[in-house]
């Protein structure tokens, strides 16, 4: 093949790492210089809604179903080989795993307390082994890099930890069980919270930094023939609704943005016809099984590929067609690009989008006419029984942009 006709793709997805971390995303609670620096070389998704807080849920979304016809299948048929490195067990049993050419050995650390340096973490370890597998890429690989991200053990070292921190602040914790409970503000030690939030700045440090090594193997002549794609299966709550953590017990919780808010780019080959789908944003609402679409278009071709680029990077959001499902057990939640309703049996909450962005305005009870039209579209998409939006289906105007 000459060089044009090469094509890889990886796939990193780094699990609960939500968009609220990130400064490409706005965030100014700490640097993160090399997402800013991916997000500067990529289309960034602004709005990227998690398809469930439950992991193998999520997972269900981007590998697909043994039921059907499976996408890694499909281009293990086109003869591009698709390629897993895991460190998280769950998807390693996970029915559609099997589609996989091969499922690189890992073996996990079990960190159970504070690293002694950067280069001892589960991160560092993850890392190290996923650069190695970039780096010896064979033509015609799409190579899936899971990481555990903050679901792993939060073992940043104590140095950096510290100096995170404010001076006036408490001594950071030393322990790295990620914490998972319900926080009250109006009883719970503050200094609890702080220290949650100093302890996942670390890990989040950790991951920026070894997001850099990725990058600068995107820099050699791999480049030239592959996307990248970095995304998050889901968030990490750190008491903005009164729990921390990903605990399934809390559905209702789970649902609000910092859970289901996640990061998601597509930085394009350095080679020609691409150029123009760098540093740019996309303000279209979607969801991360995004990327398996915009993969099958890649591995079909440049001209697929390009076409899909372009209606996200350069056309307004279709506001009328455009909505983000979520479900995690018996709780769904429906995100237009005016309102979001999350709902468990009798327990409703609607927030105005994009204006609330933390989701801390319930107006359920002022809208009961939005309120029972989302459940409807609820109502279509479960009978609809299917992931994506259904083709042909439209929103009410005043579900999609709302007029104030």
């Amino acid at each position: 093949m000459s060089g044009t006709e090469i094509r890889n793709a990886v796939v990193l997805v780094i699990d609960q790492l939500g968009a609220n971390f990130l400064g490409a995303y706005g965030s100014t609670l700490f640097e993160t210089p090399n997402f800013n620096r991916l997000a500067a070389e990529s289309l960034l998704f602004d709005q990227a809604v998690a398809a469930s807080p439950n992991l193998v849920q999520a997972y269900d979304q981007f590998w697909g179903s043994s039921e059907e016809k499976n996408w890694l299948e499909t281009i293990g048929e086109s003869g591009y080989s698709p390629v897993l490195l895991s460190d998280a067990p769950e998807l390693l049993l996970h029915e559609s795993s099997k589609y996989f050419d091969r499922i690189l050995p890992f073996e996990k650390l079990n960190n159970d307390r504070p690293a002694g340096g950067m280069e001892q973490t589960e991160l560092a370890h993850f890392f190290a082994q996923a650069a190695q597998a970039i780096a010896s890429l064979e033509n015609g690989t799409c190579l899936w890099l899971h990481s555990s991200g903050l679901s792993g053990a939060w073992d940043a070292p104590l140095e950096l930890r510290n100096q995170l921190a404010n001076s006036e602040d408490p001594e950071p914790p030393h322990w790295c069980e990620p914490p998972s409970g319900w926080f009250d503000p109006n009883h719970d030690d503050p200094d609890q919270l702080l220290s949650y939030q100093q302890v996942c700045a670390a890990q989040v440090t950790l991951i920026d930094d070894f997001l850099g090594v990725v990058l600068d193997l995107m820099e050699t002549g791999l480049g030239k023939s592959t996307v990248l794609c970095l995304l998050s299966p889901r968030g990490y709550p750190l008491g903005e609704h009164g729990i921390v953590g990903n605990d399934p017990t809390h559905n209702f919780e789970q649902c609000h943005g910092e859970s289901l808010h996640v990061p998601m780019m597509i930085r394009t080959p350095d080679r020609e016809g691409y150029a123009s789908f760098r540093s740019l944003r996309s303000g279209a609402l979607v969801q991360p099984v995004l990327v398996t679409q915009l993969l099958q278009d890649w591995f079909s071709g440049d001209e697929p590929m390009q076409e899909a680029l372009r209606h996200f990077a350069f056309r307004f959001p279709e506001k009328n067609k455009e909505v983000a499902w979520t479900k995690s057990g018996d709780v769904n939640a429906l995100q237009t690009h005016a309102w979001k309703l999350i709902v468990e049996g009798d327990r409703t909450s609607l927030y105005v989008k994009p204006d609330d962005r933390w989701e801390v305005n319930d107006v359920s009870r002022r809208c009961p006419s939005i309120v029972e039209s989302m459940e409807n579209v609820m109502h279509d998409l479960t009978a609809s029984g299917v992931i994506l939006w259904p083709e042909g289906y439209e929103l009410s105007a005043e579900l999609a942009d709302r007029q104030d």
